[in-house]
């Protein structure tokens, strides 16, 4: 289960998602497909669901921002 597919469920739908985001539930659909959230609503999603923003983050950025293990 993706980190946004958490955080819905914790919140209870998509449309209460988008209701706390004050976005539309399509924009939330969408973060589902991607399997991500965007930058932008990393930290509303963080605090309305209890997931961390580990988990919500784009998993290429994680990548890139993850420490070097040279």
């Amino acid at each position: 289960m993706t980190g946004i597919e958490e955080a819905i469920h914790a919140v209870g739908s998509q449309a209460k998602m988008a209701d706390v985001l004050g976005c539309t539930q399509q924009n939330v659909s969408t973060m589902l497909k991607k399997g991500y959230v965007p930058t932008k609503w990393i930290r509303a999603v963080e605090q309305a669901s209890g997931i961390p923003r580990e988990r919500l983050i784009n998993p290429a950025l994680a990548e890139l921002l993850a420490p070097n293990d040279i």
